[in-house]
């Protein structure tokens, strides 16, 4: 298995885009070898290891989903308050899963990431059985189901980034979930919880605008702005 590249984590971090259109080319599979066990070293709630993933490479696969994807966004696009134009950036890029999903059969790799509730002890019997054999919690999960997943999926992008690949997280899978898990075999009682793609970006992206972190944290109690430290600012 080939070693991680030389960029550093923090390279990785400050580099990190959603890609929403991919080119036509293969991962390399050690490629793809190191960057889903980079996912399985996630922390997780109670060591659950609670993920199972679902690598989507093949062509009729992607097509199938895709087409569930279109019919789904028709529908939610019918139903936006904003216009097409008001969901475009001033870079003409939708804010929205829109070209992901008119370019999605083009995806070199798709991992779907599901929620597995039988890993561990701490969840066990806390589940019960709807009539269609899908499970149901019978308390809340403080943090939801993601709170391990979303953990491994970063763990994924940003391995990915360290070899050059570009990702795109979503959840927008769910909008068809019960569809898309019947195409995929994924089993009742397996909770489908978000997918990433990974491939090679076919799209400019600049370097990522972000708010400051004065602007978004405070210190101690809410409304005292956190201020950098001199080096910093």
């Amino acid at each position: 298995m080939s070693a991680l590249s030389e960029m550093s984590v923090r390279d990785a971090i400050f580099g990190l885009r959603a890609t929403r259109i991919f080119q036509d080319k293969p991962i390399p599979e050690e490629i793809l070898d190191e960057v889903l066990e980079a996912a399985t070293m996630a922390c997780s709630s109670g060591n659950t290891q609670p993920w199972e993933f679902v690598v989507v490479t093949d062509e009729e696969l992607k097509e199938q989903i895709q087409a569930e994807m279109v019919d789904a966004f028709s529908v939610i696009d019918a139903e936006r308050a904003q216009t097409e134009a008001q969901l475009t950036d001033r870079s003409g890029r939708s804010v929205t899963g829109r070209a992901a999903v008119t370019h999605l059969h083009k995806v070199p790799v798709i991992v779907v990431v599901c929620w597995n509730p039988e890993r561990g002890i701490r969840l066990k019997g806390e589940y019960a059985e709807n009539a269609d054999g899908t499970l149901r919690e019978t308390r809340e999960i403080p943090g939801g189901r993601g709170v391990s997943l979303f953990q491994s999926a970063q763990n994924l992008m940003l391995a990915s980034r360290a070899h050059g690949v570009s990702s795109l997280f979503t959840t927008f899978f769910f909008l068809k979930r019960e569809e898309i898990k019947k195409i995929l075999g994924i089993p009742p009682n397996i909770f489908m919880e978000c997918a990433v793609f990974l491939g090679y970006g076919d799209e400019k992206l600049g370097k990522p605008k972000r708010l400051s972190v004065p602007e978004v944290t405070h210190r101690n109690r809410w409304g005292t702005t956190y201020e950098l430290s001199a080096e910093r600012s």
